[in-house]
């Protein structure tokens, strides 16, 4: 059994008292940025023999999710979604998802290999946006919800999560560890068998459900292929907006 369905039954125990806890609780925040980058490019032809639909479509979903949560999110896709474009809003992101290639590649400049994923720039040939890139300008400030779509992003020595200063821990249903949640996948992971997840885990945050009961209640999806979604941060963390100083899920 993986470790992330260890919390589901007691996720179901705390229902009722979550379900007193209203997603309008956290409003419109103050102007907290999200940035949303879906690579389409190397999703369809001439990258790929195909169109695969799913970016699009996952871009559209997580700019809705993020605003119903209180952030002030943008999406970006093709020649708008680069490196440059990333290391320039991540200072001041508070959320961040992205859909790409992800994996571990390899850094010739520094000889070793670092977690990452490409950049869109709407063509074929796409440079990495390694995980130190962003630990470097986040400078240890963790983010609020942080959403990896890729491959291998989610795997337990995935450097991403540190990068955006979440540690690598998951906490129990009722125990506070600040206002962070990281969600990735381990392995390959198929667009749409993310799709599948992504939707049922935007849609329970939508309703005011704790970040870590909607990974749960997510995981019960229909999935087509091997798939191994994984998550670190706070269970209880509804995923809105802000310096949250408590935990307003937890009994």
């Amino acid at each position: 059994m993986r470790q992330a369905r260890w919390s589901h039954r007691l996720a179901f125990a705390l229902l009722p008292a979550l379900l007193l806890v209203p997603l309008a609780a956290g409003g419109a925040r103050a102007a907290y940025q999200a940035t949303i980058d879906s690579n389409e490019s190397a999703f369809e032809p001439p990258c790929i023999s195909w169109d695969d639909p799913y970016p699009e479509k996952m871009l559209k979903a997580a700019v809705s999710a993020y605003t119903a949560l209180g952030y002030t999110a943008r999406g970006y896709t093709g020649t708008a979604f680069t490196r440059s474009h990333v290391l320039a809003r991540t200072p001041n992101d508070w959320g961040y998802y992205v859909h790409s290639h992800g994996d571990n590649y390899w850094h010739s400049a520094d000889g070793r290999r670092y977690y990452g994923y490409r950049e869109d720039g709407g063509d074929c040939g796409q440079a990495v946006v390694y995980s130190k890139d962003i630990a470097a300008k986040r400078a240890g400030r963790a983010s609020n919800l942080v959403v990896m779509s890729t491959c291998h992003l989610g795997e337990s020595a995935s450097t991403m999560p540190g990068a955006f200063g979440i540690a690598r821990t998951k906490s129990e249903p009722t125990e506070w560890l600040g206002p962070e949640f990281y969600l990735g996948y381990a392995g390959t992971a198929y667009d749409n068998d993310e799709w599948t997840f992504e939707a049922a885990f935007w849609d329970e945050l939508r309703q005011g459900m704790p970040a870590g009961y909607a990974f749960d209640v997510a995981l019960l999806g229909r999935f087509t292929h091997p798939f191994d979604p994984n998550w670190w941060g706070t269970y209880a963390y509804t995923g809105r907006a802000g310096p949250l100083k408590t935990c307003d899920a937890c009994l």
